[in-house]
């Protein structure tokens, strides 16, 4: 399974240049402890080969997400409001979380959870910016 988690950043990145806001902002979800899953070592060929793929596939997310948070970080000098600021910034430190993971091929809930994370403060952010531009 290929995680899209970068693209959906990027839109809403791009969307922080964008038009009003007309959505709340989500009610935060309460922190929920994951276990951490063990699978065993591969043994086929096949599950080698997918263990390989999927490996070379996080990585790959992880130098998007880099990218991605090149991006906020100039998002970031381009602003003047301290709360935007603020906002970006905790982006910032969860996509540099998300990249140590995602380095390590650790693709599982709490990566997921941490790019929900960032969805919802990139959100608040963009509803945060219409919000000085005078949308609504």
């Amino acid at each position: 399974m290929k995680l899209r988690f970068p693209l959906l950043t990027t839109g809403a990145l791009l969307f922080l240049t964008g038009s009003a806001v007309s959505q709340d902002t989500p009610d935060p979800k309460p922190s929920v402890e994951l276990p951490k899953i063990t699978y065993p070592d591969p043994v086929t060929e096949a599950q080698k080969e997918a263990v390989g793929k999927h490996r070379e596939g996080s990585q790959n997310l992880a130098g998007e997400q880099d990218e991605l948070a090149a991006d906020v970080q100039d998002l970031i000098e381009e602003q003047t409001d301290e709360k935007l600021i603020a906002l970006l910034e905790e982006v910032e430190e969860v996509m540099a979380e998300v990249i140590d993971s995602l380095d390590e091929t650790n693709t599982g809930g709490p990566t997921i959870a941490a790019e929900t994370e960032i969805i919802e403060k990139i959100f608040e952010a963009a509803k945060q910016r219409s919000q000085q531009s005078g949308g609504t």
